[in-house]
């Protein structure tokens, strides 16, 4: 309760001052105490552990004007970031209910509010309240970023999409990858009925991030279910220029496209120029190996992934050697072998890029951040071993 007291005191003193101000604008009376008695008894509440009781008298002191306006918000914005909702509510609703007020400071006291309720977590009243503010000249531009916020919390997605479109680009949100990764919400619920629909939703998606990688993938996985193979390959393979850090996830939906047109040479083709523009790939080096032993054989697989490993070692290149080659070295291989399997699985394969929250599973909605498309997928390399290899605590 003494927190109370010191969040509680600059508010006293404040209402007094305002008081004070008016009363001596009016005319200076020696007769006439500066204060009101309201005030003192705001006080008296305040100081016997009272913080309800005060916030009422404080609020009903604060008459709305032109001049105390801002001291409400100031007030109820103080509430609200304490986490009491509740009573910034309450001294929102108070404004609100002013007819004095003019036509901006309604729509800002509307914008508060509707803060209030997205604190407490009534989100259909926040979303009516911003609704209302889009209907009205010289809509605040909090209104379309707020209902964007309680769309995607509901996963409303296409009027989240509606919502976007009205939201200027800047450097700080850009709007257009947010859309895009909408259309792909739409389009992974509709995988199942009705692939064609979601292929125009994924059309949509490009068209507003030619970078959308998930777009590109989502679209592979369908053109691989309707059978269309080739245009699958150009669509997944285009995933490089995109963001080639998400080539681990495109290669074996590519490994079933060859497979299927009887193409692997020339995915071999294309897997080894690939590793001449980016040579930390280890999951293409690792599916060139799985070429290799398919055509030549298991011994042919070990020599090449043992070369490969000695210019750009991994722990998956690791692992994969040892399966090759577990027939031989009888007495090591197993200990090995659980020594790799435990890194691979004890490692986090995806990690986002801005705020470094790192998982085994894919997100597209980052869970630390709540930013888009900044998770990607990673590789282990020898050089995190200590850091895999410490106790969990």
């Amino acid at each position: 309760m003494l927190g109370w007291l010191f969040f509680l005191l600059p508010v006293a003193a404040l209402s007094g001052w305002i008081i004070a101000r008016r009363h001596y604008k009016r005319r200076y009376r020696p007769q006439e105490s500066s204060f009101s008695p309201d005030y003192f008894k705001g006080l008296n509440y305040l100081l016997n552990e009272q913080p309800d009781k005060a916030i009422d008298v404080f609020i009903g002191l604060l008459e709305v004007n032109s001049e105390t306006v801002e001291t409400h918000l100031a007030l109820a914005n103080l509430f609200r970031r304490r986490g009491e909702s509740d009573r910034a509510i309450r001294i929102h609703q108070n404004l609100i209910a002013r007819p004095s007020l003019s036509a901006q400071q309604r729509r800002q006291a509307l914008v508060e509010l509707g803060l209030d309720y997205m604190s407490a977590g009534v989100l259909d009243r926040a979303e009516v309240l911003f609704l209302e503010l889009l209907q009205q000249p010289g809509t605040p531009p909090e209104a379309p970023k707020q209902l964007l916020r309680i769309y995607q919390q509901e996963k409303k997605w296409q009027q989240a999409i509606d919502m976007a479109k009205q939201i200027p680009a800047n450097n700080k949100t850009n709007t257009r990858a947010l859309i895009a990764q909408f259309y792909c919400e739409l389009a992974e619920s509709l995988l199942e009925k009705d692939q064609h629909q979601a292929l125009n939703l994924l059309r949509s998606a490009h068209h507003y991030d030619a970078d959308c990688v998930r777009a590109s993938l989502l679209e592979g996985r369908i053109l691989i279910k309707i059978g269309q193979y080739r245009k699958a390959i150009r669509v997944l393979q285009h995933v490089e220029k995109q963001n080639h850090y998400f080539l681990p996830e495109a290669l074996p939906l590519l490994y079933t496209c060859f497979d299927n047109t009887n193409n692997l040479d020339d995915f071999k083709d294309w897997l080894e120029s690939l590793l001449t523009r980016h040579h930390h790939l280890t999951s293409a080096r690792l599916m060139l190996t799985r070429l290799v032993e398919q055509k030549q054989g298991t011994e042919a697989a070990q020599r090449f992934l043992y070369r490969q490993l000695h210019q750009h070692p991994s722990v998956e290149g690791l692992h994969q050697l040892i399966m090759l080659g577990e027939d031989n070295h009888q007495a090591l291989i197993p200990l090995i072998k659980e020594v790799t399997t435990t890194l691979i699985h004890k490692g986090d394969r995806y990690t986002c890029k801005n705020c470094g929250f790192s998982g085994r599973t894919m997100h597209w909605l980052c869970p630390g951040c709540s930013q888009w498309a900044t998770i990607r997928p990673i590789e282990i390399h020898l050089s995190a071993l200590e850091k895999l290899l410490e106790p969990s605590r």
